[in-house]
């Protein structure tokens, strides 16, 4: 019985260590994160839009796709992943892959 208890106790504790980052947060650091990979100057330069995430997997990761488009009119589909945090790490975005849909003008 008492090991019951101390397992369900832990893995409680493991779960409440875990932290899932706003939606609102993670688009900012995907736009910071594109404008610096396509070398521009601010993310202020860059327009992110059509934003998705996908059903967190069992990890309680998910899948984010956007379209970037610079003042410029470069224009790229993106995806990244954003994974919640553990008890001493804080929740991450990994950097963007991006694909051209059309160049400037």
């Amino acid at each position: 019985m008492k090991k019951n208890i101390i397992a369900i106790a832990a893995f409680a504790l493991i779960l409440t260590g875990c932290t899932t980052m706003d939606k609102n947060v993670a688009v900012v650091q995907l736009q910071k994160a594109t404008a610096s990979m396509m070398g521009l100057a601010s993310s202020d330069e860059l327009t992110v839009s059509k934003v998705s995430f996908n059903e967190p997997d069992a990890f309680g990761g998910q899948k984010i796709s956007y379209r970037a488009k610079t003042q410029r009119g470069r224009t790229l589909d993106c995806t990244a992943n954003m994974q919640p945090g553990l008890l001493s790490t804080p929740p991450s975005v990994t950097n963007p892959v991006c694909v051209p849909l059309s160049v400037h003008k």
